[in-house]
């Protein structure tokens, strides 16, 4: 591999959901990502780096070599776009990120230095679907957790931020990436049924109860579930039953209590 001194584009973006300066430059063979970097990343990516081939040998334009320590393959983030690639893990690379020809090529990523803008070329659906396969790897199942506390009163909603417990990519809004939410515990209850993974994701809780409901930051609130093929084939036509969904979200602010067991009394005052 070689790495020339052509001009080079730097835009922000995110590498395994972390943000970070990545500096575009088509001079470069393979995409990297330095050492410091690299170990900034969560766990459950790090985990999964591997020795890179014995044959492989980083230049620099003056034939200078450059250690390779890992190679792995990470979601990058470019334009609010992602794409899943092998990346190079080089100690003493003087960037954070450099994405490389390998990358530009392989995921048609168009350059525009004269607006300093980079986005990944559209494709045809069952192109975009059949590649996200190939790329994207995201579990069955997720557990999400809450990012804060709060204190829900009685029959009273609540918007709370969760996150996963383990990371999964973010992936453009399509069928494929759609996840069943059920809540781990009777109380409190979630309002959302159908959920796409997000950097930023947010549930709707609410305390059907008498009581007042405590959620501890951490607690284990949902489980994620991917929707299987005949449950989107049965979404599509517009077959799912109902009942199968205790509360559902009609809008930001309000909640459809029809498949609920409560009384008119407790409709009206948590509505």
């Amino acid at each position: 591999m070689n790495i020339n001194s052509n001009t080079p584009l730097i835009l922000p973006g995110m590498v395994a959901g972390r943000r970070t300066k990545l500096l575009i430059d088509s001079g470069a063979s393979l995409t990297l990502i330095n050492l410091q970097f690299f170990l900034q990343l969560p766990h459950y990516y790090r985990q999964k780096a591997q020795s890179p081939p014995p044959n492989l040998c980083l230049q620099l334009a003056d034939r200078s070599q450059l250690y390779v320590k890992y190679v792995l393959s990470l979601p990058i983030t470019i334009s609010n776009s992602t794409r899943g690639h092998r990346i190079y893990v080089v100690p003493k690379l003087w960037r954070s990120c450099i994405i490389g020809n390998d990358l530009i090529r392989k995921h048609n990523l168009q350059i525009d230095g004269g607006h300093q803008y980079a986005y990944f070329k559209s494709k045809k659906s069952a192109q975009l679907q059949q590649e996200r396969k190939e790329t994207i790897n995201n579990d069955d199942n997720y557990v999400l957790i809450a990012n804060e506390r709060i204190i829900i009163s009685p029959l009273h909603v609540f918007n709370i931020e969760v996150k996963p417990i383990k990371p999964f990519l973010i992936t453009e809004d399509d069928e494929e990436n759609e996840y069943e939410i059920t809540s781990i515990k009777e109380a409190p209850c979630v309002a959302n049924d159908i959920i796409t993974p997000r950097q930023h994701m947010t549930l709707q809780l609410a305390d059907l109860t008498e009581r007042t409901i405590i959620i501890y930051k951490n607690q284990p609130l949902v489980t994620m579930t991917r929707l299987n093929q005949t449950q989107l084939n049965m979404m599509q036509h517009g077959t799912i039953s109902s009942a199968t969904k205790q509360m559902t979200s009609t809008t930001d602010n309000e909640l459809n209590l029809i498949n609920t067991d409560l009384d008119e009394y407790q409709k009206e005052k948590i509505k």
